[in-house]
């Protein structure tokens, strides 16, 4: 990181565009929390299935899969490593499980 002049400063306080990313890092950031919540649920329902059921659901296990592929896209975007802003500006990440 270079030092930075007082123009400069001013310049990037002002820019819109790093605001725009802040407000969209508070947005992911509640969808992260909400992702972690439903993968818990998802974890307790699995469970709960492979011990009354002694299987789990494909269609869970799919669904957990894409939805750890969307939390792994949405840490990306809220680290700066990526600038493509996940669902819901994006479709969701939908992998058929091999």
């Amino acid at each position: 990181m270079n030092m930075l002049n007082e123009e400069d400063l001013k310049k990037n306080v002002k820019d819109k565009d790093t605001w725009l990313r802040f407000v969209y890092l508070v947005v992911f950031g509640v969808a992260f929390y909400l992702s972690i919540l439903l993968t818990f649920a998802t974890s307790v329902f699995q469970f709960l299935a492979k011990l009354f059921s002694g299987s789990s659901f494909d269609g869970l296990s799919e669904f957990g899969n894409n939805l750890a592929t969307y939390q792994a896209q949405v840490t990306r975007f809220l680290t700066f490593s990526s600038d493509e802003k996940p669902f819901p500006f994006a479709p969701f990440p939908i992998k058929k499980a091999e």
